[in-house]
């Protein structure tokens, strides 16, 4: 398919109009559009996870290794923060409060160096649209607040203070270390130790809920210990709770508890060993929760795509087990550096993955990363990869993470909070970069998972300047294909302003389906999502079609007998692409289109303004 051409011709006018009218005619008389189909065209967008090239081109398809957002967020335990780091700039870029602060707020609790008091945020997870959440644990401290869980927007915030702005952490001052005063303020302000949605100021912060929550919900001890959280395939979170043995699944939307208790004692007839304490979770594309345990075993919740259940729990043993990864088909299990097969229940070292670990990742490739202080990469068939000691000045660490460069990034627990990053084809050392104090983050802090596992998908983001402000977009619409499993989900917004953009939502459009969004720059996002078996859909084409509104040929925000006579000194010529001339759409300009421009007029008889 051949681009649209969304420019106009020199249209021949009568003999009696000005060439002034000749040239508005020329600039007004088609409705903006554009087609995106050659590698040139989808080159003018930005590819997250997908390519134009590979293995055909011409065509957008997912990458066979898989990247992430250029995004890690790690928890601060020992001041109860979270860490937006870009990956990129290697610089820390927004820090948000988990809970009350700083010092001199109301309900503030005072731990700082010690990851095991207070709120200690330890557990993040990322969406496949780049959300945040990050899970408090909630040790004693004297309020009834429990595990508390925290939804932080990639894009778009809620003023809720109506002043138009978003009002949110940033680097003032662009020295790439977020200080206090570059944070929001979080005050307990009716003394109840729960962070009400009215407390909330920092406007990217979507919502706090403790976990379970609800009407009714009853306020639950600090202890309980909120030490499990991921992403399942709808897109909605999981929640363990590490004294209760419980999960609950939590909505995504909104933060309200959509199903449990659900107890780690295993299902009559599954494979048991016993409950287990959840520590650490991850889901599959199967929608299949693995659970680590701080312990010698392995969880299993099936069917987490559900609210209702039922929920088949099993647990398997093993050996003592920390961090988990899922790759290759398999769980992986740091501290123990154990590889389980699903396919077959059975444990099996991870050949060559001899160092202490904490933490243990897959990178897009599906290699394996663990170590505490050391490092090692192995490929899926064990072969030692690199090895990497720790950087001078570093600290061990209790996570890894992979970022969209598929670099490693080792988090240092430490007061003087570090991360620590090594190149990912070799291990070289890139350097050590500052957050919050006391990090602690082993899950999947990047949605390197989310994206790759759990839900296989990459975005194509396109910006189209009509030059028209305030144009209206009728729709978009596109030619696909789609395997089994598989989709294509289109959606955009529209700003008078580039710059607006990202504070907008993006509205979802069906193929050639109305749009109902204005304004001079539209924004269109395609995502390609993957299926269980590796196959990707393809986008062929995407065209963005402006509105064709009324019969106002000249453009002077009317249509008026200037725009019949227009029309009429045409009459016989061939219409162009998208013409305004052409009313019925014939393909030719005829005293049909002349009759039909005169019912639009806007005045009586006419007439102009």
């Amino acid at each position: 398919m051949k681009p649209t051409n969304h420019t106009t011709g020199t249209v021949s006018l009568a003999r009696h109009l000005a060439l002034a009218m000749v040239l508005a005619c020329s600039s007004a008389a088609v409705a903006s559009s554009k087609t995106y189909t050659l590698d040139a065209d989808f080159a003018l967008g930005i590819l997250d996870g997908v390519n134009y090239n590979a293995p055909n081109s011409n065509q957008l398809q997912l990458n066979e290794v898989g990247t992430t957002f250029p995004i890690a967020w790690i928890a601060n335990a020992g001041e109860d923060t979270v860490s937006k780091f870009d990956t990129n700039s290697n610089r820390e870029i927004a820090r948000y409060r988990t809970w009350f602060g700083p010092a001199g707020q109301a309900g503030h609790f005072n731990h700082l160096g010690n990851a095991y008091a207070g709120a200690a945020p330890s557990r993040t997870a990322v969406d496949i649209q780049g959300n945040a959440y990050v899970l408090n644990r909630h040790f004693s401290q004297g309020t009834q607040s429990a595990a508390v869980l925290i939804k932080i927007l990639a894009e778009g915030f809620i003023d809720r203070n109506g002043n138009g702005v978003m009002d949110t952490s940033f680097d003032a001052n662009d020295d790439g270390i977020i200080d206090a005063s570059e944070m929001m303020p979080l005050a307990d302000l009716n003394g109840n130790g729960i962070i009400d949605d009215n407390e909330i100021l920092d406007e990217r912060i979507a919502w706090v809920k403790r976990v379970p929550d609800g009407i009714g919900a009853p306020l639950r001890p600090t202890g309980v210990l909120g030490r499990a959280l991921c992403i399942g395939t709808d897109g909605n979170l999981w929640v363990g709770l590490f004294n209760d043995r419980t999960y609950y699944k939590v909505s995504a939307a909104d933060g309200s508890t959509l199903a449990g208790p659900i107890s780690t004692v295993p299902t009559a007839g599954q494979p048991s060993v016993g409950s287990w304490t959840p520590y650490g979770c991850l889901i599959d594309s199967n929608g299949t929760l693995w659970s680590a345990s701080l312990s010698g075993i392995l969880g299993k919740i099936t069917n987490t795509q559900s609210d209702t259940g039922p929920y088949q729990v099993a647990s398997f043993s093993g050996n003592f087990n920390y961090g988990i990864a899922l790759a290759n088909n398999k769980v992986y299990l740091g501290s123990s550096n154990q590889v389980f097969d699903p396919a077959t229940n059975t444990f099996q070292a991870i050949p060559n993955m001899t160092v202490g670990s904490a933490g243990i990742v897959a990178d897009g490739s599906g290699n394996i990363i663990a170590g505490s202080s050391t490092i090692r990469k192995v490929a899926p068939d064990g072969s030692l990869l690199w090895q990497a000691p720790l950087q001078a000045g570093g600290s061990s660490s209790v996570g890894i993470q992979v970022d969209a460069n598929n670099d490693v990034l080792q988090i240092g627990f430490t007061s003087a909070g570090r991360i620590q990053k090594y190149r990912g084809s070799d291990g070289a050392p890139l350097g050590i970069f500052p957050v919050g104090n006391m990090p602690y983050t082993y899950s999947d802090a990047t949605g390197l998972v989310a994206r790759n596992v759990t839900s296989p998908t990459g975005t194509w983001t396109v910006i189209y300047d009509s030059n028209s402000a305030g144009m209206e977009w009728d729709a978009i619409s596109w030619t696909e294909s789609v395997p089994a499993g598989t989709s294509i989900k289109v959606s955009a917004r529209a700003s008078d302003s580039a710059d607006n953009l990202t504070a907008l939502p993006y509205v979802p459009t069906a193929n050639a389906s109305p749009l109902g969004i204005s304004g001079r720059f539209v924004q269109v996002q395609t995502r390609l999502n993957g299926n269980d078996s590796g196959n990707s859909p393809i986008l062929f084409d995407l065209t963005i079609a402006g509105a064709v509104m009324g019969c106002d040929i000249n453009g002077n925000g009317v249509t008026d007998l200037l725009d019949v006579a227009l029309v009429r000194a045409a009459v016989g010529q061939a219409a162009l692409p998208g013409d305004l001339r052409d009313q019925n759409n014939d393909g030719l300009i005829t005293v049909n289109d002349v009759r039909l421009c005169t019912m639009k007029c806007d005045l009586p008889r006419c007439a102009t303004p």
